[in-house]
C-alpha cells in the first residue's frame, strides 16, 4: 500500500492488526522492532526506512549501547561528556528495505545520540530539528536536568515533518537530512516522525523514511500511532522491560 493512501481509519486498522502482538513482547526494543517491520510491510510501495527511539538516561542502555554511545561521544571531541543521567535518544526498532537496515546494531551513526549540549545536538541538523519539532528547546539541555524532555513535552504528541529530504536546510543552510548520499542514492524524498511521552519519563519516536513527496497533513495522519504504542507498551516501560537482558 502507498502511504499517501493512508487515512486516519487506516491507521487505527494497522493498529489493530499490530496491537496483540506488540502487547505481546517481553521488552520495549522487541515491541518498537515488531512496530518498524510491520510499519515497512504494510507501506512497502512507499516506505523506505521505518525506525523507532526511545529516551532513556546513559547508565539504562545496555553495554553495546554505551560502547556506541562513548565513541561517538569522542568522534565530536566530546570525550567526558556523557554521564550516567544524561539522556540518549537510542535506536530500539528498524526495519527497512536492505538487510542491514533491520538491525539497529548495523546503524552507523544512530543507535544512540546522547543529548550532551545544545551545541552537540545543534550540530546533527536532523535531531536538531526533530526535537525542536517535537517541542524540545535544546537549549534546555544545558541545564543539565535528565527530566527535560518529559517537562517539555508532558503527555503531548509531537510531529516532526520534512516535506522536500533534498532540498530542506536549517538555519544555518545546512541539510536537515545530513546523509544525502542516502537520499540519492534510495530516491528518498520526504521524512516524517510522531511522538510521545510515556508517564514514567522516556518519550518514544516513530521517525519513517518515504520514497514519495508526502504532505504535512498526511504525515499528521500518523501522530495517533504514537500514542497507540505507548498505550500499548506503557507496562513495558513501567517496569523498566526496555532491552532484553541478554542486549
Amino acid at each position: 500500500m502507498r502511504i499517501d493512501q493512508a487515512t486516519s481509519t487506516t491507521i487505527a486498522d494497522f493498529w489493530n492488526d499490530v496491537e496483540s502482538t506488540v502487547e505481546q513482547c517481553d521488552t520495549l526494543n522487541a515491541a518498537a522492532q515488531e512496530l518498524a517491520r510491520r510499519l515497512y510491510e504494510q507501506f512497502q510501495e512507499s516506505v523506505l526506512l521505518a525506525r523507532v527511539f526511545v529516551t532513556v538516561p546513559f547508565s539504562s542502555l545496555p553495554a553495546w549501547d554505551q560502547i556506541f554511545v562513548r565513541g561517538l561521544a569522542v568522534s565530536v571531541g566530546a570525550k567526558g561528556e556523557v554521564k550516567p543521567e544524561t539522556t540518549v535518544l537510542s535506536l530500539v526498532g528498524t526495519w527497512g528495505q536492505e538487510s542491514e537496515w533491520c538491525n539497529r546494531r548495523h546503524s552507523k551513526g544512530h543507535a544512540g545520540i546522547p543529548l550532551i549540549s545544545s551545541n552537540f545536538v545543534a550540530g546533527i541538523p536532523m535531531i536538531a530539528r526533530l526535537l525542536k519539532e517535537l517541542g524540545i528547546s535544546i537549549d534546555c539541555l544545558d541545564k543539565g536536568d535528565k527530566s527535560i524532555v518529559v517537562e517539555t513535552t508532558g503527555s503531548s504528541v509531537g510531529l516532526f515533518f520534512v516535506e522536500d529530504a533534498a532540498g530542506a536546510t536549517d538555519d544555518a543552510g545546512r541539510k536537515i537530512i545530513s546523509a544525502q548520499d542516502f537520499v540519492a542514492t534510495h530516491g528518498a524524498k520526504s521524512v516524517f516522525g510522531a511522538s510521545a511521552a510515556y508517564a514514567e519519563g522516556p518519550m518514544i519516536v516513530i521517525v519513517v523514511f518515504c520514497r514519495d513527496m508526502l504532505s504535512r497533513t498526511l504525515a499528521e495522519n500518523f501522530s495517533k500511532l504514537a500514542t497507540l504504542f505507548r498505550s500499548g507498551t506503557s507496562s513495558l516501560v513501567k517496569d523498566s522491560d526496555i532491552f532484553a537482558h541478554d542486549e
